[in-house]
């Protein structure tokens, strides 16, 4: 059975995250901080998962030391990806967003590229970052 899709307003989403949301046009060799040229990976998220999904995935990125400016699309369905699968991560408050403070969003992007395991680079980040918090836990 598919699931119904939620109505969400990816633009107001945004701003409330303090997200500038950018056209693709736009794009530069590095990205700003608070940028996202993603808007249709924002929108199928938070038709997926509801508003509230979607703004927890923004501020886990853009409220945490050092990851502002990672805010494309691998990085989105990963850590989108691995609060959907855990959902038990939710109960953590605002310790998740203190372990993700620890988390280099950008080495672990890279990281994921470098690894050849067969997966998509989001997927893989999807794997770290739940390694990452896993090693929280202890």
């Amino acid at each position: 059975m598919i699931a119904p899709k939620h109505r969400c307003d990816t633009w107001r989403v945004a701003e409330a995250c303090g997200v500038r949301l950018m056209r693709p046009e736009q794009s530069r060799q590095q990205r700003r901080p608070r940028e996202c040229f993603a808007k249709r990976t924002l929108k199928r998220i938070g038709q997926r998962h509801g508003e509230a999904h979607l703004a927890l995935v923004l501020r886990l990125i853009v409220e945490t030391d050092g990851n502002a400016a990672e805010l494309g699309r691998d990085t989105i369905v990963a850590i989108s990806g691995l609060l959907a699968a855990n959902p038990a991560l939710l109960d953590r408050g605002g310790a998740l967003f203190d372990d993700f403070d620890r988390i280099d969003l950008m080495a672990v992007r890279l990281k994921a590229k470098e690894l050849s395991v067969g997966l998509s680079t989001a997927e893989t980040m999807r794997v770290l970052l739940a390694l990452e918090m896993i090693g929280a836990d202890k």
